[in-house]
């Protein structure tokens, strides 16, 4: 029952498929209903979103949900490897009087609404579209003898 040409025929053609994952890789947020709409106006054919999602799949292309990360410019991460760099030659006893708090207060932008990527699984910058994110506070401390702490800026503790 493996012979070629057995099973039933596919209902879009290669140069179609090809035109589908087109229009993906134009534009990663399409959904599988808009693609499914570009198929209905271009071609005249009606197609379930499982027919697109498994030819999206034999392209190797597969759905991300574009993760949330804060908005930094290029002074902002300036400033977090300069901040790397002056405490690489840090020893483990310069470490261990360093109290790392969690004490940040994140406000998230279109927090109920995941933006969906579809890219290919090997790309590297499948991960680099990102929702934005407003994150206010955080804190990195440094213990003296004394009982007074020491407040590090807040870009210390995103970094490195």
């Amino acid at each position: 029952a493996t012979k070629p040409g057995v099973g039933r025929r596919s209902k879009l053609t290669d140069r179609q498929k090809r035109v589908i994952k087109l229009q993906q890789v134009r534009d990663d947020t399409l959904s599988l209903n808009d693609l499914i709409r570009y198929v209905q106006t271009s071609f005249n054919i009606t197609v379930n979103r499982r027919t697109v999602s498994r030819i999206l799949n034999e392209f190797d292309m597969f759905s991300y949900v574009a993760p949330r990360k804060p908005r930094i410019n290029h002074r902002q991460r300036y400033s977090r490897l300069q901040w790397c760099y002056q405490h690489l030659s840090w020893a483990e006893k310069d470490w261990s009087n360093v109290i790392f708090t969690d004490e940040s207060n994140f406000e998230i932008l279109n927090r109920k609404n995941r933006i969906y990527t579809r890219r290919f699984r090997k790309d590297l910058k499948r991960f680099e579209r990102s929702q934005p994110r407003v994150h206010k506070g955080g804190a990195l401390k440094k213990k003296k003898y004394s009982t007074k702490l020491k407040k590090v800026p807040r870009f210390a503790t995103n970094s490195c």
